[in-house]
């Protein structure tokens, strides 16, 4: 009986036991992964790659030869070392399943050497006979940068990107640790400097030598001209609302003008602007459009940022508009948006002292701090590419209002008293704000940092709305470095630098020609300019300032409204077709503009 009992204890505690093992949850296996998917290493130096989570033995590639050894490889693991500067791409396969680690190498690390003069750095030349642009080999290392520890993934959120474009393309890094010399220095601040006087000296870049600039002129004759200047055609709506009775609206314009202030022997103003501006080719502060949902402004000509100089020859019987000529464009800006300058000194002073003793807005906007004491510098926003004297330490004052200047750069900022002249009052700038000390070098790292930053903003035709379009885009990028490109996409092409029509070229020719092309190559056809950033899995990239696009993954084949600046490859599509029949980018491109390469 006993042995009866113990026998049923036993079949009873199996079977718990079993319902048990049953109802337990079974932890479900993770995906097989790498340990590291970006590393970056100093040559001679190794670091182990893991596979985890893999239940099959793992093969190895590499994508270039000798930057890197693979060894001790086995089955889930290998040991990877760095044998000289560049980068690579390691393929792990483990059944079907491709995963990839980027390594970078870095230079072995050299003796400091003293800060060479960039003023000496090899100019570009061109090849002979071979059509394309090159450079002088570097000879200077770039600086080693000590390994870092793995980064956190970056969370995408609901971020959408055009067709063949990824969340690391997304960063300006990643297309920097493309190029094989990023650093290089393509045109050296004097070399620059004498490029600008060439733009102003070459017909056909439309610019303008304001310092230079006859003082004296017929303003009678000039406002007789913009009086007489033809009604424009379309442009019957004014902020959205259709007019009424269009020519009066113009003609009303027109009187403005004919009654302000001339004579046969007048001397120009010389101003600087204090806050953002529109230059426009009509007295108005109003958005007049083509219809009640045309989103740009067909009145504007482009846009002026602080502290930029213009020379006035005419002002409006109601005062309220300037005739004004910046260095790119000539139109009306809106006078409280000028402060004018007691004499041609100081305004020089204002905008064309040399070396570091300016400093430059390299990121797309900086607002300054509000303050109620000091209102002219109060919430003050600065553009892409303005330049700022620095205050000299001997001028430098121990608070402006009620802020010490621990942590911010103090600049001149021009404002404009009540009466509306000029007065430099001392500003700060947060320290944290991306900035340069004197213009930053023309090198493909600047241009792409630069560019990068003011991804996914807003475009506006001509700079309405405080944006850009995409010649000022790429103006407002290689102006970071001191050069002043021409404002519009025609007029750059005319910079006299060695440029290349492609227009006759086959698409296959214009790859060929892109391979040896750096980042920062302006690529243009009728109506957008971009800019090259670089080559991946065979795809052509550009980042620009775009209004609408075919996209390269759009099987719907809509029409995409973006008026962003975006990255996209050379695949994505126009409405109308090019001479070889195709849509894309590519095939439609008919200037490289390259502004380092001097002829």
């Amino acid at each position: 009986m006993k042995r009866a009992k113990s026998t049923v204890i036993i079949i009873i505690l199996f079977l718990l036991f079993s319902l048990l093992s049953v109802q337990q949850p079974v932890e479900a296996k993770a995906g097989v992964r790498l340990s590291v998917k970006n590393k970056t290493i100093t040559a001679g130096k190794s670091f182990k790659l893991k596979i985890k989570n893999a239940n099959k033995k793992a093969t190895y590639k590499v994508s270039k030869k000798g930057i890197v050894k693979l060894t001790k490889k086995k089955k889930h693991s290998v040991t990877i070392k760095g044998l000289k500067k560049g980068t690579v791409k390691v393929t792990v396969k483990v059944g079907k399943k491709k995963l990839t680690c980027k390594v970078k190498v870095l230079a072995k690390k050299k003796p400091k050497k003293p800060d060479s003069d960039k003023s000496n750095a090899p100019p570009v030349s061109s090849t002979p006979n071979s059509g394309t642009a090159t450079t002088e080999p570097s000879t200077e290392e770039s600086p080693t940068v000590p390994e870092q520890p793995e980064a956190p993934t970056e969370n995408e959120g609901n971020l959408t990107y055009a067709g063949s474009v990824s969340h690391e393309m997304c960063k300006a890094s990643y297309w920097i640790n493309k190029s094989t010399n990023p650093d290089k220095v393509m045109l050296s601040q004097s070399e620059i400097k004498n490029l600008n006087q060439d733009i102003l000296d070459t017909p056909g870049t439309n610019m303008y030598d304001l310092a230079n600039m006859d003082t004296t002129f017929n303003s009678v004759s000039l406002r007789n001209s913009l009086a007489k200047t033809s009604t424009p055609s379309g442009c019957n709506f004014v902020n959205g609302v259709e007019m009424s009775d269009k020519e009066a609206y113009y003609e009303a314009m027109r009187k403005n003008i004919m009654d302000a202030d001339a004579s046969e022997n007048d001397t120009i103003r010389y101003a600087l602007c204090v806050k953002r501006a529109n230059h426009k080719s009509w007295p108005t502060s109003d958005c007049v459009g083509n219809s009640a949902s045309d989103t740009d402004d067909e009145l504007q000509s482009s846009a002026l940022i602080i502290n930029e100089p213009v020379v006035v020859k005419l002002i409006t019987a109601d005062g309220k508009f300037s005739y004004a000529v910046s260095s790119n464009c000539t139109g009306w800006v809106e006078t409280e948006c000028l402060a004018f300058c007691a004499s041609k000194e100081e305004w020089l002073e204002a905008w064309q002292s040399e070396g570091e003793d300016f400093l430059v807005v390299t990121t797309d906007k900086i607002t300054l701090e509000p303050s109620y004491i000091e209102s002219a510098t109060s919430k003050v926003e600065l553009s892409l590419g303005c330049r700022l004297n620095l205050v000299p330490k001997s001028e430098m004052p121990d608070n402006i209002g009620e802020r010490g200047t621990w942590n911010n750069y103090v600049v001149y900022l021009p404002t404009r008293d009540e009466n509306g002249n000029y007065v430099k009052k001392a500003a700060l700038i947060s320290q944290h704000y991306s900035v340069s000390i004197g213009y930053l070098p023309l090198t493909e790292r600047s241009l792409l940092n630069v560019a990068f930053s003011c991804l996914g903003n807003r475009y506006g035709w001509g700079g309405m709305l405080e944006s850009m379009d995409c010649s000022l885009y790429t103006r407002s990028i290689y102006r970071c470095c001191g050069l002043e490109l021409p404002r519009n996409t025609t007029w750059q092409t005319a910079i006299p630098t060695q440029n290349y029509d492609v227009s006759k070229m086959s698409q296959q020719e214009k790859k060929e020609l892109l391979d040896k092309m750096p980042a920062g190559t302006l690529l243009m056809f009728s109506g957008h300019i971009m800019m090259y950033i670089g080559k991946d899995n065979g795809n052509y990239y550009v980042i620009s300032d775009l209004g609408t696009v075919y996209d390269v993954e759009n099987t719907s084949d809509s029409l995409k409204s973006i008026y962003s600046v975006v990255i996209n490859t050379l695949d994505v599509r126009r409405g109308a077709k090019a001479p070889d029949g195709s849509r894309t980018w590519l095939s439609h491109l008919i200037w490289f503009i390259c502004p380092w390469a001097v002829k």
